[in-house]
């Protein structure tokens, strides 16, 4: 989710070379605050003094393996063909049926800080809500719709929570990580903004690049998609500003597929930097919200591509 205000700010701490990129030309940055810069310094310091994943045991990789339902799964297929998501999609190269596809549940519904859940938590029951009901809708709802989304056409997707250093049972916030055949890695959807960031080149990046070049201060920009503005304006200085407090850790579901946030015990793995609470590591917790957790450090085994890719 949201904070409760985004607050719309350059920080000064953000020293990261952005420009932010839409359709027409950048926007403008808004006017900066102390309070916002404090904010930014502290999370960036959070980053630099956790910049990397499984530094220390490189030569030992954790084995782990994620697994994605099938475009043929029958609630995927029922999607797809219900929406018309091949028309969606458009007839474009790769990245730009994605970047459509993302554009669409953007422009489903605005965004809410806290609206109802629905007991089954799938793009059916949640699209209904955008469009049938009206309702607004939040980060990890569109997210779900999106992420059934991409698997309904065949791009192996996740589900992505990315959280803050600490009070990540008040504010963190959603994203989708979907698989690039074109890159040859994982790039990070919003579809809430409506956003998705690159380097300087244009290159469409994943959430670990992205926490990375905050880190050293390497140039991204954040692209806008779609029709309508998001609730909040959003401007490019402020997105990573907003991203570099919930890209600390990263947490993802070991099973993505067709309503797998309505299943009694939801698995994840979650990623956590060196030095970061390192007596959780190879460990499982049990939320009171069902969810079974084990903490892994290994990046590159946490962003390993789709088995068979």
């Amino acid at each position: 989710m949201r904070p409760k205000q985004l607050r719309l700010l350059v920080v000064a701490g953000l020293a990261v070379g952005l420009s932010f990129a839409t359709a027409a030309a950048a926007t403008p940055a808004p006017p900066q605050t102390d309070e916002d810069a404090a904010l930014g310094k502290r999370w960036m310091e959070l980053l630099k003094e956790y910049p990397a994943f499984g530094a220390e045991d490189a030569e030992n990789p954790v084995a782990l393996a994620f697994y994605y339902a099938a475009a043929t799964d029958e609630n995927l297929a029922k999607l797809r063909d219900t929406y018309d998501l091949n028309a969606v999609a458009g007839e474009g190269a790769e990245l730009d049926r994605v970047i459509n596809l993302m554009r669409w549940v953007f422009e489903l519904a605005h965004h809410a800080d806290a609206p109802a859940i629905p007991a089954e938590r799938n793009a059916f029951t949640m699209i209904h809500m955008a469009r049938a009901e009206g309702k607004p809708i939040n980060c990890y709802m569109k997210t779900v719709i999106l992420n059934e989304v991409y698997l309904a056409m065949g791009f192996p997707s996740r589900h992505t929570h990315l959280l803050p250093y600490d009070g990540e049972s008040s504010e963190s916030h959603f994203v989708t990580s979907v698989y690039s055949r074109t890159l040859g890695r994982w790039i990070m959807m919003d579809p809430d903004f409506g956003v998705y960031v690159t380097d300087a080149d244009g290159t469409i990046l994943g959430v670990g690049e992205i926490r990375r070049r905050l880190i050293t201060g390497a140039p991204l920009r954040v692209v806008r998609v779609g029709r309508r503005d998001p609730d909040n304006t959003v401007e490019g200085v402020d997105y990573l500003w907003f991203l570099s407090r919930f890209v600390f850790k990263i947490r993802c579901p070991i099973y993505s597929m067709f309503n797998q946030d309505s299943r009694p015990v939801r698995e994840y793995y979650e990623l956590i930097p060196d030095g970061y609470r390192s007596e959780t590591l190879d460990g499982t917790i049990m939320t009171k919200r069902g969810k079974k957790i084990l903490f892994v450090d290994d990046e590159a085994a946490f962003w390993q591509a789709p088995a068979g890719r």
